[in-house]
């Protein structure tokens, strides 16, 4: 009797390559897929082909707060409007939506298989005690281990022994949680050693795949720089920004998604520069025309886990700009499909590695992209997902 299988991501809120992971994961393994809910601007499974049955438990009032947030960020006198959009926001949606996969989840009993991802493994409680339980953990939670200061900094002195409070709770229930899983997958060495110094589990990497039959090469360039990470702080969109505004004769195209937490800061800091250009919420089509057009790629976020952006700029022949991280050693082949610069990402070091990275050198590297994307096959994921779910 064939066994179901369930894979469950926290939300469908963003068009990144997380949410394209989880989906091209389901598929691999002809299971179910469920999510506290799928946000009419994110990634549609469909649009991968997806065919199998596809569960909200609850409904994208998640995201609503996201889109209200904007406003608030737009009102010059916001003192109280800022209060509440960082308490209603913030806090309570994600609270909110921690109990509904806390109680809304009582699906799980019919399933023989469970695999989870990202960090909103309260579920894992309405599960069958004879069922299998799978964590593919991205990372565990970055405001409760290794980034907690940081983010703990930006918590107003008013509410920071409230978020205390908040946060050991929550740090206690995923460490109990996280002691009844049966198997810790993980996209990289970076997150299997923060996975074994914080809550001393051994994991099995596999990277996430790339569609190497949609994202593919192309002959035709133009003379342009791209950008698609999300605008959020850790990614430094800003810096680049900043990098292009001090070089007017080279040209950027940044794009961006609806739900993107820093979009209103960046998009009014590019407005009135010319060689800098904004594109909101391509689709795929429209992202791979962006990619394959580009002299290169740059992309370069603070202690990085993994991310598949790079790997389909390589497959689409395109190198790459990025900081120098240690992990990275794990799929680049350094001057041969990356440009690496300092993992401060200093103004002038995006710079001149802009002006290395010219048409003629990105042309050199395209076959080297190529073959290094091949590694991070589709094909190459699915076959390790399987071996790994039906080892036992």
């Amino acid at each position: 009797m064939s066994k179901k299988i369930w894979v469950f991501h926290d939300h469908f809120m963003y068009r990144w390559g997380w949410e394209r992971l989880i989906t091209l994961l389901a598929k691999s393994l002809d299971a179910d897929l469920i999510s506290g809910f799928f946000d009419e601007w994110s990634l549609d499974p469909r649009e991968v082909w997806f065919n199998w049955k596809i569960i909200e438990i609850t409904k994208p009032w998640f995201a609503f707060f996201d889109k209200k947030s904007y406003q608030v960020e737009k009102i010059k006198d916001r003192s109280l409007l800022k209060w509440a959009s960082f308490i209603l926001m913030k806090w309570f949606r994600h609270f909110a939506l921690k109990l509904a996969i806390l109680f809304q989840t009582q699906i799980l009993k019919d399933y023989d298989i469970v695999i989870f991802s990202w960090d909103w493994i309260w579920a894992i409680r309405n599960c069958r005690k004879d069922a299998k339980k799978i964590y593919y953990c991205h990372t565990p939670p970055r405001y409760l281990y290794d980034q907690k200061e940081v983010y703990y900094s930006k918590v107003p002195t008013i509410l920071r022994i409230p978020y205390r409070i908040a946060c050991y709770v929550f740090e206690k229930m995923y460490r109990k949680d996280f002691a009844k899983l049966d198997k810790i997958i993980t996209n990289s060495k970076n997150v299997q050693q923060r996975i074994k110094k914080f809550l001393w589990r051994e994991s099995v990497i596999i990277y996430p795949p790339v569609d190497i039959s949609f994202f593919k090469p192309s002959e035709t360039r133009s003379e342009y720089y791209f950008s698609w990470a999300r605008l959020t702080e850790i990614k430094r969109v800003d810096k680049i920004a900043e990098a292009f505004i001090q070089m007017p004769d080279k040209k950027l195209i940044i794009s961006y998604w609806k739900n993107d937490p820093d979009k209103v800061r960046i998009l009014k800091m590019v407005k009135w520069y010319d060689n800098i250009s904004t594109i909101e919420s391509p689709d795929d089509e429209n992202l791979r025309k962006l990619i394959w057009e580009s002299i290169a790629t740059i992309y370069i976020p603070v202690d990085e886990d993994f991310w598949m952006s790079p790997v389909e700029s390589m497959a689409c022949w395109v190198p790459v700009i990025w900081v120098d991280d240690w992990w990275l050693k794990e799929m680049i082949i350094d001057s041969k499909t990356w440009i690496l610069i300092d993992k401060d990402a200093r103004i002038e070091d995006i710079r001149k590695a802009v002006c290395d990275l010219d048409m003629e050198k990105s042309l050199s590297m395209k076959e080297d992209c190529v073959k290094q994307a091949k590694i991070f096959s589709l094909d190459t994921f699915a076959q390790m997902i399987k071996d790994e779910v039906w080892i036992w």
